[in-house]
């Protein structure tokens, strides 16, 4: 025979039941009519934590060599920003620049420490002048000792979780993406971040990698980082030479389970794509971060050559109503394209991961590269596209948030 279960009850606790509109009415009735405070203690700390907007000064500028240097940021307090907003290491800052009539935001990757925006509080951003670089030019050209800058709170996912990555990692960059692993090993050094690194640093020769100084001497201050400089055009004694492999990455690997974080151009990822799956790791364990734009679409190996050189029209909306018809070459993403037609337009990433610049498509066809399409599967069936990595292929209409 079965237990028997007895659930002993009253009348009343169903009459309280019902009650509840009557007694949370009542009680909303009895409440004061005054306004209530602006601002929580919980506001405060989300306004700090991630503030929509930070107003920043160019403290110093630090030259690498002639095609790239270093900025030290700090707050411009006569702007409201009284304190930088904390990061994790691998995070980046979305700068906003105003170029002659066009509005524009390009990601920069923090390479210092959390500890330097606690307590000296300053970020360091390294910019790289690309050729014909649109907005680096600016960058090199303008940017000086007291310069005022833009930025968003520090962005992304890049960067180390206890609840998702082994405590043992291995970080692949080329200078694309080096910034954001000389954070990750000074906060190592500095102890608040309690990982095992041990990255892969490629260049092409010795003299290319900018931040080598800094990295060895990292190592030689602690146990729970190792540098391997891999260079592809120059051999170097007691260096690495040629190509990071699986091989080369089983060489340096712990014994234990790791994660593996890449950074850098799209030149790495395609590089190390198959030497990477060819490791049979877990999918959760490989963290990408593709750290630059696309800048020639003709070297995308799926590009549809045959619309090399073409341009098409594009309806851009706002609000329901069409506020420009701008001209969209196919070699260049519909961001690029706003952008040089001084539209103002949400972005931050700019390599199809954040979706802060999300818009609709209603008419016409975009090709979007491999790799670079984190929609969500609802998003593709309703036509929202990321414009910063969309190539028109056909007359467009698009809707902006």
């Amino acid at each position: 025979m079965k237990d028997k279960v007895i659930v002993t009850s009253a009348l009343k606790d169903f009459s309280n039941f019902v009650r509840i509109p009557e007694n949370r009415k009542s009680t909303i009735n009895q409440a004061l009519n005054t306004p209530l405070k602006k601002n929580f203690v919980v506001n405060s700390n989300a306004n700090f934590l991630h503030p929509e907007i930070q107003y920043l000064k160019v403290r110093e500028v630090i030259e690498i060599n002639r095609d790239e240097r270093c900025y030290i940021l700090t707050p411009d307090t006569a702007h409201g920003t009284g304190k930088l907003a904390f990061f994790r290491p691998g995070q980046y800052l979305s700068i906003t620049l105003n170029i002659g009539s066009s509005v524009v935001t390009r990601p920069f990757t923090i390479c210092s420490s959390p500890y330097d925006s606690s307590d000296d509080d300053f970020y360091m951003i390294k910019v790289k002048k690309a050729i014909h670089g649109f907005a680096t030019t600016h960058i090199f050209n303008t940017w000086e000792k007291g310069t005022e800058v833009i930025a968003s709170a520090p962005l992304g996912n890049f960067y180390y979780q206890t609840l998702r990555d082994y405590p043992f990692l291995i970080g692949i960059a080329d200078n694309d993406g080096i910034p954001a692993f000389l954070s990750m090993a000074r906060a190592i050094e500095e102890k608040s971040l309690s990982v095992n690194l041990t990255l892969f640093y490629s260049c092409r020769k010795k003299s290319d990698a900018v931040f080598m100084d800094e990295l060895s001497e990292i190592q030689k201050n602690t146990r729970n980082f190792n540098v391997i400089f891999v260079f592809s055009d120059e051999k170097v004694e007691n260096y690495e030479r040629g190509f990071i492999t699986k091989q080369l990455i089983e060489k340096y690997a712990p014994p234990e389970k790791y994660s593996i974080f890449i950074d850098g151009s799209t030149q790495l990822l395609n590089l190390i794509s198959t030497q990477i799956t060819e490791l049979g790791l877990e999918r959760k364990a490989i963290r990408l971060n593709i750290g630059s734009q696309i800048k020639d679409s003709r070297t995308i190996p799926d590009f549809p050559v045959e619309s090399i050189g073409k341009a098409f029209e594009c309806k851009v909306k706002k609000d329901g109503k069409v506020i420009a018809t701008i001209n969209c070459p196919a070699e260049e993403t519909i961001l690029v394209a706003l952008e040089r037609a001084g539209i103002p337009s949400l972005s931050h990433c700019r390599v199809g991961s954040c979706g802060f610049c999300r818009a609709r498509l209603t008419k016409g066809n975009v090709f979007i590269p491999n790799g670079t399409d984190s929609r969500r599967l609802a998003d593709t069936k309703h036509g929202i596209i990321h414009p910063c990595v969309s190539y028109a292929m056909s007359d467009l209409t698009i809707q902006l948030n």
